[in-house]
């Protein structure tokens, strides 16, 4: 004790690891869902490293673009184009070499076989 303070009492230590605790936490991450369209074949793409990306159609422009992250829960297999309802977890930006969202499959919407000679527009 120090002039009448007890410095280590059950109070005490209990405060002082809940403010440990509350300074090591991250903050939640939060979530949303989207759907996306992923192309009938994966493509050679250059992100940190030279990997397979999937291929996955901007709505807006209707222009094909490489999709860098996985989709977890989904499978691709060659030769359809999928439409996917996916949920999107913010993964926040202290996280390098990696996208700010991970993905995860909700479900399947439409799983469509391509045409015969099929040609993504970039």
């Amino acid at each position: 004790m120090i002039r009448g303070i007890k410095i280590f009492g059950p109070k005490a230590l209990c405060l002082a690891v809940a403010i440990l605790l509350a300074g090591c936490m991250s903050n939640p991450s939060t979530s949303s869902e989207n759907t996306l369209v992923i192309g009938p074949e994966r493509l050679t793409c250059q992100g940190f490293i030279e990997k397979e990306c999937l291929i996955a159609r901007n709505e807006a422009t209707g222009k094909w673009e490489f999709f860098y992250e996985e989709i977890e829960g989904f499978t691709h297999v060659p030769g359809f184009i999928y439409t996917l309802e996916v949920k999107l977890t913010d993964r926040g930006t202290e996280i390098q070499d990696v996208g700010r969202y991970a993905y995860t499959l909700v479900r399947v919407i439409d799983r469509e076989r391509v045409a015969e000679g099929f040609r993504y527009n970039f």
